[in-house]
């Protein structure tokens, strides 16, 4: 219980709820830590409040970004400079429980990593009645990388991981959008993962995320079409990305490696829209492990067809 535990934060214009986020940190039950806050760039007064906490607890240090790295590579850099046994990531706009570390390094265990689900609440920090995973979808442990394929339970405020895991880590391939699902997937192959059933991390959704503003105007039936189309071709493109770089990962299993090697060469084809009928018959014999995550929405699947043309045609259904 003597560990010492790094907490990776990334800020960027972070004024408005980095003040609840960093008192719930310092006030953790656990207190042997290090914050390590690195900011990318901030406009506003992310940096004086940042200073002002500095002053008063020199367990946090700050590091500022000459030129703006956006949030994957901020937080590889917030990474590497790390020193403790054990690395958290946290993200300027959400607030932990206080005895959150102390739960994490009690359960950990001989696991590569940890994590919980995580409570949704606002812009007020009024909880809204719901959680980011459950009960939509599952969360997984053990060596169970192939669930990370399509779905990620893992939300990156809501790990811990060994320090050992940051040589497979870093560098984070630049075709990873999210650097969760690249550390959940290493850890699940490396190692094993743990959950603990209660959820630590209290997640904060608000209109100004980006994520949250997804505009479905559409000006008329072929317009909706194509950018459904656009909308499958980008999901393909982003699966091939994600299986080529969890590809190149050292230690995979025979099984994984056929998995990905099928789901590159459909999906690289993705275009052209024809019935794979390898690809279904690797749904259906992974189905448990690559579907665990979501299995109660899972078990429809459907295929998207297009013509010579390129125009959306027709969506295949089949039953796994």
């Amino acid at each position: 219980m003597d560990s010492l535990i790094s907490i990776a934060m990334c800020s960027y214009n972070g004024e408005r709820f980095i003040k609840d986020q960093i008192d719930s940190i310092v006030s953790q039950t656990y207190k042997n830590f290090e914050l390590i806050i690195v900011d990318d760039g901030s406009k506003d007064n992310t940096i004086e409040i940042i200073k002002d906490y500095q002053s008063k607890d020199n367990r946090i240090k700050l590091f500022q970004n000459e030129k703006n790295l956006g949030f994957v590579k901020n937080f590889e850099k917030a990474i590497t400079l790390c020193s403790g046994d054990f690395i958290a990531l946290a993200d300027q706009d959400d607030v932990w429980k206080r005895n959150k570390l102390e739960v994490f390094l009690n359960n950990i265990d001989n696991n590569m990593l940890i994590y919980s689900d995580a409570i949704l609440i606002d812009q007020y920090s009024k909880e809204t009645g719901q959680e980011l995973i459950r009960p939509d979808g599952n969360l997984v442990d053990g060596k169970c990388n192939k669930a990370f394929i399509f779905y990620n339970c893992v939300s990156g405020n809501t790990l811990m991981f060994r320090k050992e895991l940051v040589k497979d880590i870093i560098p984070i391939p630049n075709d990873i959008t999210f650097h969760d699902i690249w550390i959940a997937f290493l850890a699940s192959t490396k190692g094993t993962i743990t959950f603990t059933d209660e959820p630590m991390t209290y997640y904060r959704r608000y209109s100004e995320q980006i994520t949250r503003n997804v505009s479905k105007d559409y000006k008329s039936i072929s317009d909706r079409l194509k950018k459904k189309q656009n909308s499958y071709l980008l999901h393909a493109q982003n699966l091939v990305n994600y299986c080529s770089a969890f590809r190149k990962v050292d230690g995979l299993d025979d099984d994984i490696k056929n998995i990905l090697n099928i789901l590159i060469d459909h999906y690289s084809n993705y275009k052209k829209g024809y019935f794979n009928f390898k690809m279904q018959s690797c749904l259906k014999k992974y189905k448990d492990e690559l579907f665990a995550i979501k299995r109660g929405k899972t078990r429809n699947r459907y295929i998207t067809r297009y013509s010579s043309k390129n125009k959306l045609l027709k969506i295949f259904f089949y039953s796994i």
